[in-house]
């Protein structure tokens, strides 16, 4: 027997099945192999999506990741099995001649068995090997339907992504024109119906990114389906209502406090998993338009401003790392020829 390769067979499968097993069933992300991936697949289509200063280049970057990661678990499930039989001269032999089969045989053997399609054109020599076989054989299925029930979850958080996005965008198309929108009877009591509706679903977003990481790398080049965006707008809105606007004018505690709680737990996810906080802020919180609409602001010490530095830090990575610049803020959401001018107004 030639101990290295069965040595280096069992480690390198035995690290795909860690990994396997890790990143479907741990509630903490992606296994060390599946991790390693998926960055380095996400850093390829960004690099290539800045060069040719196109965002809808990322938009394929989720799937192929997918697609990689379960590649991956194949390939090292194959490889591992197959070094394990050609560490033993013998193990695998032609079914009619019973000749020892070659390297390329014992591949072909390993893949047939893994795929449960049988034995093929060779078989295991002795009934230790034959068990080894079925084992694999057993674990081919095993592997396919973990992949497929992995996959499930994924595209059904995807779809409560694009529709807690189209939610928060129907706010209003930048931080001051979610609080204009809602300025009803000289307070913001009308953001308590939505901040409601959606708490919950930002919390739930946070906690499905970290148990399923993919989902940071589903890009939506379109504004309208893409969350981290409108997430970061919304909470620029909650910033400046926390900041600027006088206490008697907020939503009822009941519901802006959990709101803000519910994003902060998405962004702390980000930091723990996917990014660092960017070296500097962005513009400061603007105010203008609240102000030119009459709504009463305040002036605030600038020690309280700086005290939203790592948040704001936060949300500024957060945007570039995804494909999107500070400008897009304050772009337009919603096709106008679509609507009436009035539900436009954003």
């Amino acid at each position: 027997m030639n101990l290295f390769l069965f040595v280096a067979g069992v480690f390198i499968m035995s690290l795909a099945v860690y990994d396997l097993l890790y990143t479907t069933f741990s509630p903490h992300g992606a296994g060390p192999l599946s991790g390693k991936i998926t960055t380095f697949i996400w850093g390829i289509f960004f690099k290539v999506s800045q060069k040719l200063h196109n965002r809808n280049f990322l938009n394929a970057a989720g799937i192929c990741i997918v697609c990689g990661v379960l590649i991956n678990w194949v390939l090292f499930v194959w490889i591992g099995n197959a070094l394990v039989f050609a560490s033993y001269p013998g193990a695998v032999v032609n079914s009619v001649t019973s000749e020892a089969a070659t390297y390329k045989e014992v591949i072909y053997y390993t893949g047939y068995i893994l795929s449960t399609m049988g034995n093929g054109d060779f078989v295991a020599s002795t009934g230790g090997w034959k068990i080894y076989s079925a084992i694999i054989s057993f674990s081919g299925l095993i592997l396919i339907t973990i992949a497929v029930t992995y996959m499930v979850p994924v595209l059904s958080a995807i779809t409560e992504r694009r529709t807690l996005s189209i939610l928060i965008a129907s706010l209003g198309s930048s931080a001051q024109s979610i609080l204009l929108n809602h300025w009803k009877n000289g307070n913001f009591r009308m953001l308590e119906l939505p901040l409601s509706q959606i708490t919950a679903d930002i919390a739930r977003q946070g906690q499905l990114q970290l148990s399923y990481p993919v989902l940071h790398y589903f890009h939506n080049s379109e504004k309208l389906t893409a969350l981290l965006p409108n997430l970061a707008e919304l909470d620029e809105a909650l910033s400046i209502m926390l900041i600027y606007i006088p206490e008697h004018l907020h939503p009822q505690p009941q519901y802006l406090v959990p709101a803000r709680k519910a994003i902060s737990s998405f962004l702390d996810t980000l930091t723990n998993t996917f990014l660092d906080p960017a070296e500097e802020i962005s513009a400061p919180l603007p105010v203008d338009e609240l102000r030119k609409s009459g709504i009463p602001t305040l002036t605030p010490l600038q020690e309280r401003l700086a005290q939203l530095d790592k948040r704001r830090k936060i949300l500024k990575s957060m945007l570039l790392n995804d494909g999107w610049s500070l400008e897009d803020l304050n772009k337009p959401v919603f096709r106008p020829d679509l609507d009436l001018p009035e539900m436009l107004s954003e």
